[in-house]
């Protein structure tokens, strides 16, 4: 074992259980359960985390009450009955790899996560959120009882499965947070007004839940220290509810930042961003915390106890990236360690559950050639060293092949390195850095300026067994009637590739793709002292990127001053000489523009595949086939690779 992370690593009685490490899998539900029951694919899950080495998984949300449920039923019910025998089964092979697991129990209350429901968002006051179409029902006080024996009997459920403790889910927002906030509870029963009926109902439940619960169970109570909404509640009422509820015999903390759509921090956001928070709440309760949030390697979480501003360290994403992550960190392999982007793409999409933009794996179960060495090893030539190029090399290589890629640029990445030059964007080359640290170790032959051309084909397919085009994609060309016009395209913005002007103002016209290309482009300008105007014919702004992201995306780009032009046409007269103008796409009236730079985004277009069909010695894959996701690159390159 590495000498590093000692505290991280070290032991910890929790309650009545003793955790071999501190490193914890937090709650993120797979969303892979039918009509409310998990099913096999989410006990793979976590037994995946648990082989990874973690001491403690803490499942995803489980609701409580039939009031709280989707149409779909892809939220665990743990009020069911058939939710026993499930959770035992996750339990045993949770346990057979020595790790513990934490049931986490939640009402959403006037929350619905994005989701149709056939009950009404219900809770303590009937006031919307900005998120929802709809005020809730203001729940009754025999309502409120009920939605409590549901506690108890979620949590005699979870008794019953063999779990070794249960967590109350009482941050982002949900109904617990919603009775303790002023904000949200304006009740004039004993429910609400002052602080102690506002903390009423979270009482009640862990007085129902403790009712149940045997000896030695562990009990956990998650707090948002930061809610992070106007008027919402900060890291002084967290700490005045955590000291209110110790006395309860609370085994421990969970300390994260955030409400519904704002909890699951993108690559904006500062690592380890809850961690003040933790601290106070520890120093305040002298009770065991657990923090996570945007901590993403063994280093942070190692010095976050060290510094005894907690006791254990959670991660999400990070051990969804890559469930191997302790066991890595612990044995010194930190180069193999494959990082979270903090994208928030695949993962948080649920398209129809649990996804991973740089673990294929995920959601899809590991390829039951992947891992088992090939009895004839072959020669695999890879052309293009972007992620899918990258990944296929990797998975083939891993399986005994000799792989030799050839990349054009002097560069490894393709459109990735584009993507991580535009502000806040520079994780995405993490993949590409973990990718080429594989390739090294595994040996594979990677050669840069080494354009292949039609030419070169027939001696490729003579000298390889199988070839894997990878070539990615490039940059639409800009419209003809641009041209004798100050224009370029998004990836000469990121690069600097502007003409020498002195106008001071740019138009970015993003044509429908409504993702990042557009947006990073018009911060970028910003950023370097243009005023900018994005245009779109969408009738929305932002709306393929992530949620989680498109509110501090848009947040920067009008604290920046750039102006928003929604359901807008840009007008290219013929004459290079008049004014562009933007025509709406809904009634009348054009407005002319100035003197303008236009940066006109068109989604991108595959590089030629050199002429090469796809079969059965051949595979395309990636931008080549058709330019998408970071997520569908690494899936179709795990694929190959794993197909050879």
């Amino acid at each position: 074992m590495s000498p590093e992370f000692q505290h991280l690593f070290s032991p910890l009685q929790l309650g009545g259980m003793t955790l071999k490490n501190r490193l914890v899998a937090l709650p993120a539900g797979t969303s892979m359960a039918e009509r409310g029951v998990p099913t096999h694919g989410d006990t793979e899950h976590f037994e995946r985390l648990a082989a990874g080495g973690v001491g403690m998984i803490i499942g995803g949300a489980t609701v409580v009450h039939r009031t709280t449920t989707l149409r779909s039923r892809k939220l665990i019910e743990g009020y069911l009955d058939e939710f026993v025998p499930a959770t035992a089964a996750k339990v045993d092979v949770i346990h057979r790899h020595g790790a513990r697991f934490v049931g986490q129990l939640c009402h959403l209350g006037r929350e619905f996560i994005g989701g149709e429901s056939d009950a009404p968002p219900s809770a303590p006051s009937p006031i919307k959120t900005v998120r929802d179409a709809y005020p809730p029902h203001e729940l009754t006080v025999p309502e409120i009882e009920d939605i409590v024996e549901g506690w108890r009997i979620s949590t005699r459920n979870l008794v019953r499965a063999g779990v070794d403790g249960v967590e109350v889910h009482a941050a982002h927002g949900y109904l617990p947070a919603q009775f303790m906030s002023p904000l949200s509870n304006q009740r004039g029963d004993s429910f609400g007004g002052s602080f102690e009926n506002r903390m009423r109902f979270p009482r009640m439940v862990i007085d129902a839940m403790k009712s149940v619960i045997p000896d030695g169970f562990v009990l956990g109570v998650r707090l948002s220290g930061e809610e992070e909404i106007p008027g919402g509640m900060g890291i002084d009422d967290c700490v005045r509810i955590a000291e209110n509820l110790a006395g309860l015999g609370i085994d421990y903390f969970s300390i994260t930042h955030g409400t519904r759509g704002k909890y699951v921090k993108d690559s904006t956001n500062e690592d380890g961003v809850a961690i003040p928070s933790a601290s106070r709440v520890r120093a305040a309760t002298g009770v065991p915390t657990l923090v996570g949030q945007r901590i993403r390697d063994a280093g942070t979480a190692d010095h976050a106890i060290k510094s005894g501003h907690a006791d254990m360290v959670g991660m999400a994403r990070a051990l969804i990236a890559d469930p191997d992550l302790p066991i890595k960190s612990q044995t010194g392999r930190l180069e193999e360690v494959r990082g979270c982007l903090g994208i928030n793409q695949d993962c948080r999409a649920f398209d129809p559950h649990l996804h991973c933009a740089v673990n294929a794996e995920v959601g899809r179960g590991r390829h039951p050639s992947v891992g088992v060495a090939v009895r004839k090893p072959k020669d695999v030539f890879v052309i293009g060293g972007g992620p899918a190029g990258l990944e296929a090399a990797r998975v083939a290589a891993g399986r005994g092949h000799r792989v030799t890629v050839f990349e054009r640029n002097e560069t490894l990445g393709g459109a990735v390195r584009m993507a991580a030059a535009a502000p806040y964007r520079a994780t995405l080359m993490d993949i590409i850095d973990y990718l080429h640290r594989e390739t090294r170790r595994l040996k594979v032959d990677v050669n840069l300026s080494a354009g292949i051309e039609v030419d070169d084909i027939p001696d490729i397919l003579d000298s390889s067994d199988h070839v894997i085009v990878a070539t990615g994609s490039r940059p639409a060309d800009l419209p003809a009637r641009l041209r004798g016009r100050l224009a370029a395209t998004v990836d000469d913005v990121l690069l600097g590739r502007l003409p020498d002007v002195r106008i001071g103002q740019a138009v970015v016209f993003d044509e429908g793709d409504g993702f990042w290309p557009a947006y990073s482009a018009a911060e970028t300008l910003a950023q370097s002292g243009w005023q900018v105007t994005i245009a779109t014919p969408l009738t929305s702004l932002a709306s393929r990127v992530p949620a989680e992201s498109a509110g501090p995306l848009l947040g920067r780009l009008a604290s920046a001053g750039v102006q928003f032009a929604v359901a807008q046409s840009l007008v290219v007269p013929d004459d290079s000489s008049a004014p562009l103008h933007l025509r709406p796409v809904f009634g009348i009236g054009d407005t002319a523009l100035g003197d303008v730079l236009t940066v006109w985004h068109t989604p991108r277009v595959p590089v030629s595949s050199l002429g090469i069909e796809p079969g059965a010695t051949v595979s395309v894959i990636g931008d080549s086939l058709a330019p998408r996701r970071i997520g569908h690159a690494i899936a179709e390159g795990y694929r190959a690779g794993a197909e050879v």
